[in-house]
């Protein structure tokens, strides 16, 4: 683990270059993607982890397995990773490095919770009318709690748009509590 500035710098510094180079996409998917592999393949991921396994072992596993899948700037970023030996951190510099992709391209994650499972094309709704809005691109998590009874939640930074069933419920009782019977 490395101190959080740390991950920042090395995530800030990939971002420059993939901007610079006018392939952030390419290598926004190529980091998301390896962070999969490295979640899926435990065994993979404890290989170039490792601090027994020679840099040269773990530079030649790379190159045979993601040397001509990945754009050349990540390719060489994770090289970068192994000798500078950080590359036990490079989960956390991904995933601070997906931040700021999403910062630099004005994405925000907004999360939907609903009483039940809703369907792609409701989904796809939410995400455009909260894309129209907020004027900026959104990216959608969803989760259910019966909790709520009905209708949905929204969380979108710091701002929260309760339209529950249980939030209405809650209110009513409340605005019922404050009516003064007889004088």
């Amino acid at each position: 683990m490395i101190p959080r500035g740390l991950a920042r710098r090395y995530a800030r510094a990939l971002l420059n270059a993939a901007v610079k180079e006018g392939n952030l996409n390419d290598v926004y998917q190529d980091a998301t993607a390896f962070r999969q592999v490295l979640t899926d393949n435990q065994m993979f991921k404890n290989f170039l982890q490792s601090p027994q396994t020679l840099t040269q072992e773990k530079k030649a596993i790379l190159e045979a397995t993601i040397g001509g899948k990945a754009s050349k700037l990540f390719n060489k970023f994770l090289l970068l990773l192994i000798d500078k030996r950080r590359f036990s951190s490079v989960e956390e510099i991904i995933e601070v490095f997906e931040s700021l992709y999403e910062q630099h391209e004005g994405i925000v994650e907004a999360k939907v919770t609903t009483a039940v499972a809703i369907d792609k094309s409701i989904k796809e709704k939410i995400r455009k009318k909260l894309e129209t809005e907020t004027k900026k691109k959104i990216r959608l998590m969803t989760q259910v709690d019966s909790g709520i009874i009905g209708g949905m939640v929204v969380v979108i930074g710091d701002k929260i748009i309760d339209g529950s069933i249980r939030y209405q419920m809650e209110k009513l009782k409340r605005d019922l509590d404050e009516i003064r019977i007889g004088s």
